[in-house]
């Protein structure tokens, strides 16, 4: 950044030394009503004849055509050495200095410069711009330490307080330094003092403020220039960015959609983030849609990237179908697992629980997952197999089976485990709701056999017979009774039955109790 800054600002701030004209230097020069004693009297000063003649030569061959640069330079070296007086050769290694200058010799012209620089004997305006002049070329030798020096003394000078050009070397000088707090106020001035409004001057503040974070006052910069260079893409982009860092995100969104939209922003990392603040601004649905036309016209890549943030602002929209698409192309580029895990949310979303619980089942397998993912895949597969089946034993066990799983993880613990609580107070209040159903046919049962005994008995009591006989013999065709007759023999065989099996059991256990393994139990006891 050093490098690049120094080479662009000596681009721009191209040293032009023009020494004093040829009738300024022979003939003294108008002297203003509000000059000091000091002032009237430099500018009263004149050359020797001889210095004048000898001068006149070294002018005539800096303009000849072509200039005949070594020729002067000959004629003022000879002048430079000879005993004249302070204003004579002030004057004759100004002009000198100037001619270096255009032979390339940078340190000569230096030399000359500061040398009359300190003999001071010319007016002050000429003192001036050779002052201006030596900090320029020692800025662009990036000799920074004596350019800012000279281009303070420069600028001490009241009258070159408005020069935008010097400000700008000094702020450049020290940034070139990157010393940007001292670059601050020489940058501002170049701004204050710029009528011309260049571009350059803007784009430097807009460093020295980045660099000093100074992330409000470059905030107002940036909206300058952009009313100022409203074609500038990056400046768009900066503004955004710093709108973001100054948490004003709809300043920020609003900065690049406007860009966008005036077909400024055509950068594929900077739709991607209009995208997003979509997203963030709550209208997922027009950054998918933004995102998904982009990658349509080829700007925006169609990667695992940017195909997984497309899935993400449909599912966000609630556009199931659409991000469970995008999600799938993704997959096929990334072997992790959780793609798959993204699309069975989806699924789920979309209440499509078998589809769900098949791409959960694919994440699982390809792996990649992190703990937390693994146990919001454990919790959503238990709510999507208690979705399928939550009305047999079977189909809560499995979910029952997959929420334990999830209460194992920190995050779905809490959860899970919730899950599992309801899904026990259900199989308990089934139990109960069983128990009492059963002591209720129970009593329904007891009810039924003393009603037929009862039944039966006055039966027998008045034809003095047996029932069961006479219903096996056909003789009785009172319906009522003969069914109560055919209840009381099924309950007799039914316990019958249950009697049979209770004294296979007992006779098991006896057998269990006899057997050698029994026996060698008993014995080590």
């Amino acid at each position: 950044m050093r490098r690049l800054l120094s080479a662009t600002a000596i681009a721009m701030a191209t040293v032009s030394i023009v020494p004093l004209s040829v009738g300024g230097a022979f003939g003294g020069s108008a002297v203003a009503q509000n000059q000091s004693d000091e002032d009237r009297r430099r500018n009263s000063q004149t050359l020797r004849q001889g210095t004048a003649r000898e001068l006149g030569n070294a002018i005539n061959a800096l303009n000849a055509d072509p200039p005949n640069l070594q020729e002067a330079l000959n004629i003022l070296n000879r002048l430079a050495s000879q005993d004249i007086p302070p204003f004579d050769l002030s004057t004759v290694l100004e002009i000198r200095g100037a001619t270096n200058f255009q032979l390339g010799n940078e340190n000569a012209a230096i030399r000359d410069f500061v040398r009359v620089l300190e003999i001071d004997a010319l007016p002050s305006d000429r003192l001036k711009q050779i002052r201006y002049n030596v900090a320029q070329l020692y800025f662009q030798q990036e000799n920074y330490d004596l350019a800012i020096r000279f281009m303070r003394e420069y600028l001490s000078d009241e009258a070159n307080v408005q020069d935008p050009n010097a400000w700008y070397i000094l702020a450049a000088a020290y940034v070139s330094k990157n010393d940007y707090r001292s670059a601050r106020r020489p940058g501002e001035r170049v701004i204050q003092y710029d009528t011309k409004k260049e571009k350059k001057n803007f784009l430097l503040l807009n460093l020295i403020y980045s660099e000093l974070n100074l992330h409000t006052e470059r905030a107002r910069l940036l909206e300058q220039m952009i009313e100022l260079f409203p074609e500038e893409e990056s400046l768009w982009a900066q503004l955004s960015g710093v709108y973001a860092i100054l948490d004003r995100q709809r300043d920020a969104f609003a900065t690049l959609e406007v860009a966008y939209k005036a077909g400024l922003i055509r950068d594929e990392a900077k739709i991607v983030v209009l995208a997003q603040y979509y997203s963030e601004l709550d209208n997922p649905f027009r950054g998918a849609k933004l995102l998904e036309q982009e990658m349509a016209a080829g700007t925006v890549k169609r990667n695992l990237k940017n195909l997984r943030l497309l899935g993400q602002l449909w599912s966000m929209a609630r556009e199931q179908p659409r991000a469970i698409a995008a999600l799938t192309e993704a997959a096929k580029i990334d072997d992790s697992g959780e793609l798959f895990y993204r699309i069975g949310q989806g699924y789920m979303a979309d209440e499509k629980f078998r589809e769900a619980l098949r791409n959960f089942d694919l994440a699982v397998q390809k792996g990649g997952l992190t703990t937390q993912q693994r146990g919001d895949i454990a919790l959503l597969r238990g709510n999507a197999l208690f979705s399928l089946d939550s009305e047999t034993p079977a189909g809560r066990a499995r979910a029952r089976a997959a929420f334990v799983q999830a209460t194992r993880y920190d995050r779905t613990r809490r959860a899970a485990q919730g899950w599992v609580d309801y899904i026990d107070a259900i199989e308990e209040t089934l139990r109960i709701q069983d128990e009492v159903e059963q002591a209720q046919r129970e009593a329904e049962r007891e009810r039924q056999i003393k009603r037929c005994e009862a039944l039966i008995d006055v039966w027998e009591l008045l034809n003095e017979g047996n029932a069961a006989e006479a219903v096996a013999a056909g003789s009785i065709d009172d319906e009522q009774l003969i069914g109560c007759v055919n209840f009381l023999a099924q309950v007799e065989a039914g316990e019958e039955a249950v009697e049979e099996d209770d004294a296979s059991a007992e006779q098991g256990e006896e057998a269990a109790d006899t057997s050698p393994d029994a026996e060698q139990d008993t014995a080590e006891e």
